[in-house]
């Protein structure tokens, strides 16, 4: 973007193709006998494709479209890799951080329209389609967890930085519950009401996680376990921040929620305009 001398300006202007060569290149890689580097190399591309969303290293509105870049196939060829050529444990180890730094709510383009988001699909569920086995599934829900615990002690014990009112540290947590919430969800599903229900009281506790997003998780734990007025109560806390959240609304109505006024408001509108357009020719 500053136009570096190292670089010279006909390359800056063919970045797409660059990138797209150093991406296939390393897929194909991943392939070898020995996919040590290919794999690291394709968590490199994959990170800067996570930061292409924010930072603007290219003349492009879009980066990630414009490279024609598929964030969730590279990771899904990245982690078939690493089980298949260092096994489970090695799996178990390694991916969960990999998680965390990369999955993204809306997926990995700004604009969130185009070719690439029609492609693109959350990580938690490139990763459901890996783990296998009942086994495979708590041992990795274990390692994620811990994984989860350390991203949160990571955080800075007091605001990075604060402009006003805003809590950069609570901002990342925030975030992160949001981009996590797929992956929560198979979670609560998985393990609800088995042996291994004790999982998800550590994943609400998680200091790495905060805001309505983890308010919702543990509406959504009450109600898995029977606790209707309990749920009631943190439904009714998430529309209190966020009345018009389709998701929060719908359930704080399924378990008879007291609504805030807002969304009150918001419901009756959206039953009026879905009654009028039901109505129509």
């Amino acid at each position: 973007m500053a136009g570096d001398r190292r670089v010279h300006h006909t390359e800056r202007s063919k970045w797409r193709l660059t990138f797209r060569r150093l991406a296939d290149d390393a897929l194909a890689a991943l392939q070898a006998d020995d996919p040590g580097p290919a794999q690291r190399a394709v968590a490199e591309i994959v990170d800067l494709a996570r930061e292409m969303g924010s930072f603007d290293y290219f003349h492009s509105d879009d980066p990630v479209e414009a490279a024609k870049f598929v964030v969730s196939d590279a990771v899904a060829v990245l982690w078939e890799s690493v089980l298949r050529h260092d096994g489970f444990a090695a799996f178990a180890r390694r991916v969960p951080e990999q998680l965390i730094r990369w999955e993204a709510e809306y997926g990995w383009t700004r604009r969130g329209y185009g070719q690439v988001p029609e492609k693109e699909t959350a990580l938690g569920d490139v990763l459901a389609r890996l783990l296998t086995t009942p086994d495979m599934w708590r041992k990795f829900a274990e390692s994620y967890l811990e994984t989860l615990d350390t991203a949160g002690r990571a955080d800075p014990g007091r605001p990075r930085r604060v402009y006003g009112s805003f809590d950069d540290t609570r901002y990342r947590r925030h975030e992160r519950a949001k981009d996590l919430a797929v992956w929560h969800d198979m979670l609560l599903d998985r393990f609800a009401g088995t042996p291994e229900d004790e999982l998800l009281d550590r994943l609400i506790a998680s200091p790495a996680l905060a805001g309505a997003e983890l308010t919702f998780l543990r509406a959504k734990l009450a109600a898995c376990r029977g606790d209707v007025p309990a749920a009631a109560t943190l439904a009714a806390e998430c529309l209190k921040e966020l009345p018009g959240h389709q998701g929060y609304l719908q359930f704080a109505v399924e378990v008879g929620a007291e609504l805030p006024a807002h969304s009150r408001r918001l419901l009756s509108e959206r039953a009026a305009t879905a009654a009028m357009l039901g109505d129509g020719p």
